[in-house]
């Protein structure tokens, strides 16, 4: 009997828009130390994809790893894989847009290290069966997928180990399947379970044992790094892969030897879905998120019609790579790490599109645009050299977007405070750890033990409504500011009850809204935006509410910005904060400032005007229609 080919594939990734010296304590404290621990242990071949954001920093800051990656490929002990280049999830791009990624990856890596990679890592191992057929004209012959994936196909037994075939009109590649229970056993269980297990199955004649997981976990990740180092894993893992080396029981391969090794396989119509976690996070496809977090939903929605107008626009190659680093996954999702809610991920991805928008947008003068939301609701998009504004028309006009381009003022960068089903569980640990019925385990955990014994104490306030810059709402006397931050309240009026008329716009490019809920309440508003200023005026009827209550219409800020209020009046403000998973438990995140104006009712009417800072005060005398 042969030895057991184990394929041992490591992913090395770090994100457009993550702080510089966490790209530096991972290449100095991860990535290095376990490249010299199989360098040391001559553990080689090995598969290895780092993705584009994270060569690209090697290349300008860490030139000595950079350059020991190619040489690692050129001596044979690496086989780099390919990627679409930032790093995004393939199957939310357009077609154009994968071909764009994965050659991006192709040259990079043929220019940088000399090689041609024939398979993929296939990002988050987020499939989507069209997926098939733009890889293989990509120059791509296999994929890596999640074995989760094959047994939804109705793959099993002896099939699941070899180079299975995925085809899609007529064309194809090769899909090898990660090993679900590796994942879990290296590097968080004893290296002598994990032998034992290697040996298991080499004594049933298993062919192929692949492993693939983020290089991250091998002293990155929480725990890991005393794991491995500080309480003997590393080399109590090396000296039993010495052994099963030296007894013939394994045999270490790149997956393009298993391929080539194994021979052709069956052809499976593998279904749309990626890992068992992230299938659970989504609640089925990936694309589920981008309509559970509108504000993902929003900019993805923006690079898609931002990579359209740059490819009609002649695909210029330095507005092109800002859209592409503008499609980095991360922040367009939620998983164990923060995601979408991590606010300097969205800043990179929505700083690279706002750069794009910038550039695409010289020379244009102010208009407005009728467009259409991801969900293809109705929607006015305005747009200059200088600003970019969308106004939703659901709701009374959301306004959704506000970037002055020039100096990336990004005012609606915001993220709602929603109820996450994680909250429900981490509470009820909570409880039990204060009534001595639990106890904190000791010892190493995976990742997603990790996550699964996280603990709160409280559950963090929701939000009424998804956050837009502007929410107008009418609010009792009584209400004290404790508990409008908690969102411990109901409004007595607000426009997302209301019954809400089309806008009308008038020549100058105001747009004017009509609330009113049956009989009852109305107020007009009035939008007008110019290159340096955004206003919002308000009228309504006094004697439609209590004679103590406030109109209070609540600002959701990204970013700081100039507010004038006319008529002056006291406003009340809070920190947006947002509670989520990290890979320590749970982190609190400052996704921006709330400010909400409070007018007594009998005042009728107000406006606020909103401009970036240092923008000139517009001029007196500038009073909107009505």
């Amino acid at each position: 009997m042969g030895p057991l080919r184990f394929s041992f594939v490591l992913h090395l990734h770090q994100p457009v828009g993550n702080f510089d010296f966490v790209f530096r304590e991972h290449a100095d404290d991860v990535y290095r130390p376990f490249l010299d621990f199989l360098e040391e242990r001559a553990l080689w071949p090995i598969g290895l994809h780092v993705s584009g954001p994270l060569i690209e920093w090697l290349g300008d800051h860490d030139s000595r790893l950079h350059d020991r990656i190619g040489r690692l490929a050129a001596d044979g002990h690496v086989e780099l894989l390919s990627a679409g280049w930032y790093e995004p999830i393939l199957a939310s791009l357009s077609p154009a847009d994968r071909a764009t990624q994965l050659g991006w990856m192709q040259d990079e890596l043929r220019e940088r290290f000399g090689v041609r990679p024939t398979g993929l890592w296939l990002t988050e191992r987020v499939w989507k069966p069209e997926l098939a057929a733009d890889l293989a004209r990509a120059g791509i012959e296999y994929a890596l997928v999640d074995d989760h994936l094959a047994r939804r196909a109705g793959v099993e037994g002896a099939t699941l180990l070899g180079p299975m075939r995925a085809e899609w009109k007529g064309a194809g590649i090769d899909v090898l399947a990660i090993d679900e229970a590796l994942r879990y056993l290296i590097p968080f269980r004893p290296a002598e379970e994990i032998a034992r297990d290697l040996r298991r199955r080499h004594r049933a004649g298993e062919p192929v044992a692949l492993f693939g997981d983020d290089g991250e976990k091998f002293g990155g990740w929480p725990r890991t790094r005393e794991w491995l180092y500080d309480q003997g894993w590393l080399e109590a893992f090396g000296d039993e892969m010495d052994q099963l080396r030296s007894e013939g029981v394994v045999r270490w391969v790149t997956p393009a030897t298993v391929r080539a090794e194994s021979g052709p396989g069956p052809t499976v119509d593998l279904p749309e879905g990626s890992y068992p976690e992230m299938d659970d996070w989504a609640g089925g496809p990936w694309t589920n998120f981008l309509d559970r977090y509108e504000e993902a939903g929003r900019m993805h929605r923006r690079m898609t019609v931002l990579s359209d107008l740059c490819r009609a626009a002649g695909d210029p190659e330095p507005i092109r790579r800002a859209v592409g680093r503008g499609q980095c996954n991360d922040p367009y999702w939620h998983g164990v790490f923060g995601g979408v809610y991590m606010k300097h991920l969205r800043e990179g991805v929505r700083g690279q599109l706002t750069l794009a928008e910038r550039r695409l947008r010289e020379g244009e003068a102010l208009r407005w645009e009728r467009t259409a939301t991801r969900r293809g609701d109705p929607a006015w998009w305005a747009h200059s050299a200088r600003v970019s504004c969308l106004i939703e028309s659901a709701s009374g006009g959301r306004i959704t977007q506000l970037v002055w381009l020039e100096s990336g003022t990004d005012v609606t960068d915001v993220l709602t405070r929603r109820h996450e089903s994680y909250y429900d569980e981490a509470v009820a640990r909570g409880a039990e750890l204060r009534s001595g019925k639990l106890e904190r385990e000791q010892g190493s955990a995976s990742i997603h033990e990790i996550e699964d014994s996280a603990v709160l104490d409280g559950f963090p306030p929701v939000d009424l409504e998804p956050r837009s810059l502007v929410a107008e709402r009418v609010l009792g006397a009584d209400l004290t500011l404790a508990r409008y931050s908690a969102a411990e309240y109901q409004p007595l009026w607000r426009t997302g009850d209301a019954a809400v008329s089309d806008p009308t716009e008038s020549p100058e490019g105001t747009l004017t809204w009509e609330s009113r809920s049956g009989e009852g309440p109305a107020v007009t508003r009035w939008i007008r935006l110019t290159e340096d200023a955004l206003q919002i005026e308000w009228l309504w009827d006094p004697r439609a509410f209590p004679a103590t209550a406030v109109f209070a219409p609540e600002l959701s800020l990204g970013c700081p910005v100039e507010l004038t209020l006319d008529p002056p009046t006291d406003m009340w403000r809070y920190p947006i904060v947002t509670v989520s998973k990290c890979p320590t438990g749970f982190e609190e995140t400052h996704q921006g400032d709330s400010a909400t104006p409070r007018w007594p009712v009998a005042t009728g009417r107000a406006r606020v005007t909103i401009r970036p800072p240092g923008a000139p005060s517009p001029a007196s005398g500038s009073a909107l229609p009505g």
